[in-house]
């Protein structure tokens, strides 16, 4: 369903996925490894704890967009950090045999300072990463450019029969 407002569809839950990524691995790279390893191709990330050696993320940071920069700030940081939470989208990718991993988390690092927002690749595990993936039939996730913003952004509708 689709109005002026929002975009939304009503789907099934499939199967749930408990993964454990291990150290020194791309975090994003490795979702995806594990979600085309047991064929999921559209779910949802509802759950990731655990340690951080490196955070790639960007976050909102301006109302009106720079024309260099857009509405958001990068952050590139060595840790440790703690993964407090994250949860996201899992959606196919525009190559085939390729999915997109969109993902948000919130992290502690030195002295407890709290960051949080959309994981880039370059995000590397340092001990764990655990994790939990529900699947999603009957609908579609498509990421694509707004033609409003200029951003990045998901779009949910029914799955094509």
């Amino acid at each position: 369903m689709t109005s002026n407002y929002f975009s939304s569809a009503a789907g099934q839950g499939g199967r749930v996925l408990a993964a454990r990524i291990h150290p020194d691995r791309d975090v994003l790279q490795s979702i995806e490894e594990v979600c085309l390893a047991h064929g999921i191709t559209c779910g949802q990330i509802t759950t990731t704890i655990g340690s951080l050696k490196r955070v790639a993320l960007h976050y909102v940071s301006r109302v009106e967009p720079d024309p260099k920069l857009g509405y958001t700030t990068q952050l590139l940081m060595e840790g440790p950090f703690s993964l407090l939470t994250g949860q996201g989208l899992v959606s196919p990718g525009e190559e085939p045999g390729r999915l997109n991993i969109h993902y948000h988390a919130v992290i502690s690092g030195e002295k407890d300072v709290i960051y949080g927002g959309h994981i880039e690749p370059g995000t590397i595990t340092l001990t764990t990463l655990d994790l939990f993936i529900s699947e999603v039939h009957g609908v579609d996730i498509v990421r694509g450019r707004d033609p409003e913003t200029g951003v990045i952004v998901t779009t949910i509708q029914a799955a094509a029969a």
